[in-house]
């Protein structure tokens, strides 16, 4: 089976339901023999507990949204993944922003874990500047997939996509062993790769780079698959690696860009 490179992202700076799929999802992907990066804005202990043998663990080690769209878009620009699915309202209105400015487009799949409603009411007073901001990107999602079908008719009346791109798909690791069953794990990676191959992504192998593992509170400092508040990862690659990295915007026009994007907004 042809190895791909691919992404999850979590914005969650504690232990949440989004986390505890995604660390899940991940742990099967690597163990189908895939390359996953997952993405976050702070590791904290638990998470890196909680991280599979395999994982690779990518701090973007940013506290705005601003800064984690730059250090996301250059992650994406730099390694461009197959597909970025990302998990919660958050993750997935930046995840979208991101696919925007990166000139490689890397197809995105947005996913909740709890139904879109929810997440707004948690939102607040920010709850009608996030419905304006579901109705903008959501749109640009591969897919958007759903706990149940409730939380996918919430997905296409807030985000205006069409049922067509909205998938039911529980997510919900097995309470005793914190794992995925087979059946949820490979619908999961038919639909990822799907997305891909629709969206004309090019997998990116990353032979070369070093791997970290997960299991010890040690291993992100030992690991070199930080990256750092530019969003510059901070690793070795061999000369090809180089050779194949994508071209970057500048942080410049990256800022301009979401400025201009923001005012639309």
């Amino acid at each position: 089976m042809k190895t791909h490179r691919m992404a999850l992202l979590v914005v969650a700076r504690q232990m949440t339901l989004e986390t505890r799929q995604m660390l899940a999802l991940a742990a099967g992907l690597t163990r189908l023999g895939h390359e996953v990066d997952l993405i976050v804005s702070q590791a904290h202990e638990e998470l890196i507990e909680g991280l599979a043998h395999g994982v690779r663990l990518v701090e973007l080690g940013v506290h705005t949204e601003l800064t984690g769209v730059l250090a996301l878009t250059r992650y994406l620009a730099r390694h461009r993944p197959c597909v970025l699915l990302s998990s919660g309202l958050e993750a997935n209105l930046n995840a979208l922003k991101a696919r925007r400015l990166d000139r490689w487009r890397v197809p995105v799949i947005a996913h909740h874990a709890v139904t879109p409603a929810t997440e707004l009411v948690a939102a607040g007073s920010k709850a009608r500047g996030l419905r304006r901001r579901m109705a903008l990107k959501y749109p640009h999602a591969a897919l958007v997939l759903v706990e149940s079908d409730e939380a996918g008719c919430q997905a296409r009346h807030e985000g205006g996509i069409e049922a067509a791109r909205v998938v039911t798909l529980p997510l919900a690791p097995d309470e005793e062993t914190g794992a995925l069953s087979e059946h949820q794990l490979m619908q999961c990676l038919s639909l990822m790769l799907s997305a891909a191959e629709a969206e004309g992504a090019s997998p990116f192998s990353s032979q070369g780079w070093q791997v970290s593992s997960g299991g010890a509170a040690a291993g992100l400092a030992q690991s070199s698959s930080t990256l750092d508040t530019s969003g510059v990862v901070s690793r070795q690659a061999t000369s090809a690696d180089t050779g194949a990295s994508a071209p970057l915007m500048s942080s410049a026009s990256l800022q301009a860009e979401l400025a201009n994007s923001g005012a639309r907004e």
